[in-house]
């Protein structure tokens, strides 16, 4: 009996060790894909990817995401970290610090669950020291079924890249339609519209979409944005704003519009607010409250209104009806 005593403990401590968490189950498995082949990023900026899971053999499980192999000065964030299940999607964000060197390298995105093997996906990754960013001014949207939203679109350009950048929509959902207005951001501008459009017969339900701004000779840029269609079902509205970024020097005044779209004979008045304006920056909505569909908007600035970009939110409302909030973005340079 003492023989065996030393492989009966052995084995005691080895069943101990290993978990139900793992035991790998033969039979299941879970992949993991991006949404872009290759990527880059810009050292102050950032850029966005897709990741879309797989689930098979059974395993139906949460699923951990983590990046490895990141260069010097980037950091990678997943939204979410944790995919519960039943979900399949996250997003990836690709930070490069102002201290990151220019570099090319290959990263590792893992995705792990209990009792499955884990899923890999490799992204090749560089950094640029001269580029371009790009910053839609919200990362969620929503419209109802035959109506649209706006979203202003803000590209910096670093270092010594001066050219054009031209803006495109990528997995838009069926019965939605994306235009920018300008497409193509020339010269020293940096400013576009994003319009996203639903028709009537556009699914409910949340997608997301990608954001691409390239230029000739530096890497694309990419943002996502989780849009809503949501069913037309309720009377109420829906504002779009075109253009939804301006740019406009201290001391003058610029204009913008709002297009408030009812839906099932909604004809309630809209009392329209924007908030966050800086010091003598004043936003005038004509008519107030809105009793069509169309508005006016006059953004005036002083002399000491601060230079920057700013993001207003734009608040409308209603007897009876949800509350609605778009954003207006306005770059101020110095007089």
């Amino acid at each position: 009996m003492k023989a065996w005593l030393p492989f009966l403990l052995s084995a005691a401590v080895l069943t101990a060790a290993c978990s139900d968490d793992d035991i790998v189950n033969p039979s299941a498995t879970l992949g993991v894909s991006l949404g872009q082949t290759a990527s880059a990023v810009v050292v102050g900026g950032n850029t966005t990817v897709p990741i879309t899971l797989t689930r098979g053999g059974g395993f139906s499980g949460s699923v951990n995401l983590s990046a490895e192999n990141l260069p010097t000065g980037v950091t990678a964030t997943f939204t979410p970290a944790t995919v519960a299940g039943g979900t399949t999607s996250s997003v990836l964000t690709l930070t490069a610090a102002s201290t990151a060197a220019a570099a090319t390298s290959t990263i590792t995105v893992r995705a792990t669950g209990n009792n499955v093997s884990a899923g890999t996906a490799t992204l090749p990754l560089t950094v640029s020291s001269n580029g371009l960013t790009l910053a839609a001014s919200a990362t969620t949207a929503m419209a109802a079924q035959g109506a649209a939203t706006t979203i202003p679109v803000v590209i910096n350009r670093i270092g010594t890249f001066s050219g054009d950048v031209t803006l495109s929509a990528e997995n838009l959902p069926t019965g939605v339609t994306a235009t920018f207005a300008p497409a193509t951001i020339t010269g020293t501008n940096r400013v576009s519209t994003l319009t996203l459009a639903a028709a009537a017969t556009a699914v409910a339900g949340v997608n997301t979409i990608t954001i691409r701004g390239a230029g000739t000779g530096v890497g694309a840029q990419t943002q996502t944005i989780a849009f809503t269609v949501a069913p037309s079902t309720t009377a109420g509205f829906g504002l779009s704003t075109a253009p939804a970024a301006l740019s406009v020097q201290a001391g003058a005044s610029v204009a913008s519009a709002i297009t408030v779209s009812r839906q099932n004979s909604f004809a309630g008045n809209v009392q329209l607010a924007a908030t966050g304006a800086p010091t003598g920056m004043t936003i005038t909505f004509t008519p107030n409250p809105a009793t069509g569909t169309a508005v006016a908007i006059t953004v005036a600035t002083t002399s000491a209104t601060p230079a920057g970009v700013y993001v207003l939110p734009i608040t409308g409302t209603s007897t009876g009806a949800a509350n609605y909030v778009s954003t207006l973005t306005v770059i101020v340079t110095a007089p």
